[in-house]
């Protein structure tokens, strides 16, 4: 498997194939940032790590060829960050996105560009919320026939979680596929909130979002007390399917299942 490690916000290790390309752009003055480019020229899958042990401020670019299937696990964990990433998706190329946030604070923008017929991305992103959370995508179908799923499940432990995201669909641009699917598990009385937004300024396309924010259903919680669970590990099963829901690779999954231990004792 690639992989790409990350410390703050310089590439500490890699080891990739020839069908990948990284770049590395340093910052020039105080008030720049750090920028890494990855360049996926073949159908290759891609694991990136990133330790935020300080606060973090990155820009990070992911470019898939055409005519690539790739696959992308993120793993994000740490401190504090600001980190910006743009996908561009190019003909009929497409890019399944798997990512997991474990991070005191962060600022994320998400940039998605869907700029060739028949370029797709699924998004499946989670996160356990700690302190402030605050995710901002922009999802433009630059080209007919192209496809996005987006899916935020976010676990707010003790903190705020925010999400706002927007698709959009030009005029003349057509048979598109936009699907947004959002939910919070709020565990707290703290304000979360989530923002869905679509553009849709042609005919004949299908666009859908979903909203939702609270706790789990207490007949969820009442079935698995009545075979005989703990309320506690009750919570704990239920969020162990919620944030693993979806996500197919080892190196992900485990992280999920670590942080639930530490968190849920």
């Amino acid at each position: 498997m690639n992989k790409i490690d990350v410390v703050n916000d310089k590439i500490k290790s890699k080891k990739i194939n020839k069908g990948i390309n990284v770049f590395e752009y340093e910052k020039k003055d105080l008030f720049d940032i750090n920028k890494i480019t990855i360049n996926i020229n073949k159908s290759e899958n891609l694991i990136l790590s990133i330790d935020n042990k300080l606060l973090t401020k990155l820009k990070i670019d992911i470019s898939v060829k055409e005519n690539c299937s790739s696959n992308l696990y993120i793993y994000s964990k740490g401190d504090k960050a600001k980190i910006k990433y743009n996908y561009i998706i190019k003909e009929n190329s497409s890019l399944n996105v798997f990512k997991y946030n474990d991070i005191l604070s962060i600022n994320e923008m998400v940039e998605v560009n869907l700029n060739g017929y028949n370029a797709k991305i699924d998004y499946i992103f989670k996160s356990i919320g700690k302190n402030k959370e605050s995710y901002d995508y922009a999802v433009f179908h630059n080209h007919k026939n192209t496809y996005s799923n987006i899916v935020n499940n976010c676990v707010n432990l003790d903190g705020n979680t925010n999400i706002q995201i927007s698709s959009s669909v030009k005029k003349d641009i057509a048979e598109c596929i936009c699907n947004q699917y959002n939910r919070i598990i709020n565990l707290t009385n703290n304000k979360c909130e989530i923002r869905p937004i679509l553009y849709i300024d042609t005919d004949n396309v299908d666009a859908n979002h979903s909203a939702l924010i609270g706790n789990f259903e207490n007949e969820e919680l009442f079935y698995l007390e009545t075979m005989g669970i703990s309320k506690n590990d009750a919570y704990k099963l239920l969020i162990k399917g919620f944030l693993i829901g979806g996500i197919t690779d080892e190196f992900l999954s485990k992280k999920i299942i670590d942080s639930i231990k530490k968190y849920w004792r």
